[in-house]
């Protein structure tokens, strides 16, 4: 016959037709659409019904073909199996559609199908259905069915018959026939496989007796299917496989070869805490079904322990199986792909029913134990419950109690975990040696582990954006104990919108982000980065248990975003308003409060945009202020640090001697910083000015200073290398004519005006405190003023950076996100307000902003 694909093989035309053997078929329309379409939406669930199939005529071996890629016209599928095959009474049984005789059928193992009707799922798969049937008179017979041929009314139940001819094949029309498949070859090999034995899995997870192995059987059934519809092609077989492992009666009941592949039952490799058999081990007395009406009622449960473990439940029957609790986390991807997970898996007749609801209908099982926990349950009196489809369980007394017995497993599970988590951590005296092996850290190793294998980093991994280095994964494979995870605990510099904690998989350190601004206001002192250390350790390691609790990364990252965006609020409710700072620069300058003075003057220049480190006492600056610029054209940051200092005085005019230039200069070479900045009310000039060109020291009057910050909160963000010119100024004169130019030069540029941004909030709906970016408000403000160049983003961002320095407590701007905290009237109040209290001498450089 030569090498040619299905389509061009008329397989209804195999063999030589049986005279007088016709299978009659009187399947309307209606009915297909009825018990076909409508009850069978999933391809990979309509599926399983062959393999069902192959169950329930006592099937030992079963195979399972693919074509490589189900698009092509050619593609097919078919399932091979050992069992009792069909003659001709045996088609004509077949086709008798909603009439079954399994229910009678002698068997020793429970039967899965009941209806008669899981033949019809292949309706939804494939035009053309053909079975090929060795039966125990070593006759090969083969009948098509082309779903194409039902027609007529489509409303109709029933149609006149159609006839379905019978066909007799030889070895060598079979033969024939699969050599002109393309993958033909396949189906040859798996029937001279069929009844090896080798593969052959005795694990039973489900419990029950195990029966010998199987004797050679001379019967076979090979059903194909050809000319596949839409939905057949959209079969994928990853699920198939997960599903023939996971949901199909596997170990000392049947073997099934999936694409030459043998699936092994789905027993983990991974290392056990506590198993339990139902049955031997587990002594339960009763089940308790919950009532709000009335008590509760307690469910009798008898345990046997012959002639296999299993217990009996009033008004449920017999029950097998396993439950395991095993040391780590069975829930994740890693282990998926093995074809298992955790949760309840609950079997009837033979088939799993809820492979993709490990939960089965119960709620609130989201504890730690849970991750770990398996219990694979055989219960057939739930068979009566099944839908039609068996794809649920419909509502019944039995399911009640079903449902009950697994929590009671669940119970029992959570108990053993609980008992030997709180055992293994440590006392008080422990945790005070400070020894990182004391520290319950194996969730942290094990998301770390996770996070490498599959090319995925959690994101609280430090650079978790790009996949793993080789400097990581080398690193990690010093890893050998929980106590190996955690070299330390540091604080360094990050970009400021990083998070506050993050960890470094190159050095195993846990990083503290000093210039998050949580950071920055809560570790001033020794004791605060303490307490701020030991808490980021316990939010890190809290972080990875809830992954290895099953919590998926999206949830977890909306929670990461809105507890960042709470550190962010609370450092910021601690700041002042940048009409504050410029108002009480004055004040604390004139009034001679040097306390007052080094706060306030931190504070102004981290409203610049510095990143300020606070110091003061002996030996040392006020503190260190650095600008984290970004050179253009570069991708490395570049940064310039200023030391600073502040020195009021009541007479106004700060004296030379008082100074300290001599000191300042100390100061700037012990910090490595590059300029030296001290702030004042007023300057002596003369000696004052020679000594601060001669040491490079810039004095700056604190009206000056408090020009600047409100020039950064009604222009936009500083320009903090153009603000560095100022620094290589060494005359108070000269630094008010920088800041006057400065002023001048920045006000002569385009600026967005409050009224378009607010008048744009409006417009786009905002009405209680959420997020927005900064492109969709550019956008509606040029849609309002019909001009298509202006605003930009960058513009917008500029106005609300100012709002966030003037009202710190409502705005916030990163990156192209904007977090407003109040409606829009309630924020331009606000800002009203405090452009109302900006200085007099300050104010008239606002003229026409609002």
């Amino acid at each position: 016959m030569g090498s040619q694909d299905v389509s061009a093989i008329d397989v209804a035309a195999l063999g030589t037709e049986v005279p007088d053997a016709e299978v009659s078929v009187t399947i309307g329309p209606q009915f297909l659409q009825l018990f076909s379409e409508q009850l069978y939406k999933s391809p990979n669930k309509t599926f399983e019904e062959l393999i069902s199939n192959s169950w329930d005529a006592r099937a030992t071996s079963i195979h399972v073909g693919f074509s490589p890629s189900l698009r092509g016209d050619d593609a097919f599928v078919w399932v091979l199996d050992n069992g009792d095959s069909m003659d001709v009474e045996g088609f004509k049984l077949l086709w008798s559609v909603a009439h079954s005789t399994k229910a009678h059928r002698k068997s020793e193992r429970p039967l899965i199908g009941k209806f008669g009707i899981g033949k019809l799922a292949t309706y939804v798969l494939a035009h053309q259905l053909t079975y090929i049937c060795k039966f125990a008179d070593g006759v090969i017979r083969a009948v098509t069915m082309d779903y194409r041929s039902i027609g007529g009314d489509p409303a109709a139940l029933h149609i006149e018959p159609v006839p379905l001819p019978v066909r007799v094949l030889t070895e060598e029309d079979l033969n024939i026939f699969l050599a002109g498949m393309a993958g033909g070859e396949k189906i040859r090999d798996s029937l001279a496989a069929l009844n090896n034995t080798e593969v052959w899995d005795t694990y039973q997870e489900f419990g029950g007796s195990v029966p010998p192995k199987p004797e050679p059987s001379t019967t076979w059934t090979l059903a194909l299917l050809t000319d596949l519809k839409p939905l057949g092609r959209e079969m994928q077989q990853g699920r198939i496989r997960r599903m023939l492992r996971t949901s199909l009666p596997l170990g000392g009941n049947v073997s099934i070869v999936f694409n030459d592949e043998p699936l092994k039952s789905s027993k983990l490799d991974t290392a056990v805490a506590d198993s339990w058999v139902i049955g031997s081990e587990l002594s339960l007395t009763h089940v308790t079904l919950k009532s709000d009406d009335s008590a509760d009622e307690l469910i009798p449960v008898t345990v046997h322990t012959t002639p296999y473990p299993h217990v009996t439940i009033d008004g449920l029957g017999e029950v097998t199986g396993t439950v395991t609790l095993y040391e780590e986390s069975i829930s994740k991807t890693k282990s998926d792909a093995k074809g298992a997970s955790n949760g309840f898996f609950v079997n009837i007749m033979g088939r799993v029913v809820n492979y993709e609801d490990p939960y089965f209908g119960l709620r609130n099982l989201n504890h730690s134990a849970w991750a770990k926990f398996r219990a694979a349950v055989r219960i057939d009196g739930l068979n009566g419950s099944l839908a039609v489809n068996r794809e649920a369980v419909l509502e019944s007394r039995e399911l009640e109690i079903a449902q009950a017995l697994l929590k009671e497993l669940f119970n029992l599970a959570r108990t053993t975990h609980d008992k030997a988590k709180k055992a293994s951590w440590p006392d008080a005296g422990a945790v005070l040696t400070e020894t990182w092996g004391t520290v319950p850290l194996e969730p942290l190793q094990r998301t770390i582990e996770d996070g490498l294998h599959n090319q995925s980093l959690p994101s609280f991994v430090l650079g978790s954006e790009e996949e793993p280095t080789r400097e990581q994964v080398e690193s990690w494979d010093a890893v050998e104990t929980p106590a190996d995870v955690i070299s330390g605990v540091t604080f360094e510099s990050l970009d400021s919108d990083t998070n506050l904690v993050v960890y470094d998989i190159s050095t195993r350190r846990i990083v503290i982000n000093e210039n998050h601004p949580f950071a920055r206001e809560y570790a001033a002192t020794h004791e605060l980065r303490l307490l701020l250390r030991d808490s980021s350790v316990v939010e890190l390691l809290s972080r990875a248990y809830m992954i290895q609790m099953g919590v998926d990364e999206a949830t977890l990252g909306q929670v990461d975003l809105h507890r960042d965006q709470l550190y962010r609020l609370v450092a910021r409710l601690r700041r002042r308003s940048g009409a504050q700072i410029a108002e009480l620069l004055e004040e604390a300058a004139i009034h001679s409060n040097d306390k007052a003075l080094e706060q306030i003057l931190g504070d102004a220049l981290e409203s610049l945009g510095f990143v300020v480190e606070r110091l003061g006492g002996s030996n040392n600056p006020e503190g260190v202020a650095r600008a984290p610029i970004t050179k253009k054209g570069a991708a490395k940051k570049s940064a310039y640090a200023v030391t600073y200092d502040a020195k009021s005085s009541i007479n106004k005019k700060v004296k030379t001697g008082n100074v300290g230039v001599a000191g300042l200069v100390r100061h700037r070479n012990d910090h490595s910083a590059q300029f030296t900045l001290v702030v004042g009310p007023e300057f002596e000039s003369g000696a004052l000015t020679k000594e601060c060109t001669q040491h490079k020291v810039t004095p700056m009057r604190a009206r000056d200073l408090g020009t600047l910050v409100i020039l950064n909160a009604t222009k936009g963000p500083m320009d903090l290398e153009r603000l560095k010119e100022v620094f290589s100024l060494y005359d108070p004169d000269e630094v008010h004519e920088f800041v006057e130019g400065l002023t001048q030069e920045v006000i002569s540029l385009q600026h967005l005006s409050y009224t378009d941004l607010f008048s744009a909030l409006h417009a786009i709906g905002f009405d209680e405190p959420d997020m927005l970016t900064t492109p969709v408000i550019a956008k509606m403000i040029r849609d309002q003023t019909e001009n298509k160049e202006y605003p930009t983003k960058k513009d917008v961002y500029a106005v609300l950076h100012g709002m966030s320095i003037l009202a710190p407590n409502m705005v916030r701007v990163q990156g192209d996100n904007v977090f407003l905290g109040a409606r829009p009237d309630k924020l331009r109040d606000a800002i009203l307000a405090q452009l109302g209290k900006i200085p007099v001498e300050l104010a008239s450089d606002l003229t026409g902003i609002v």
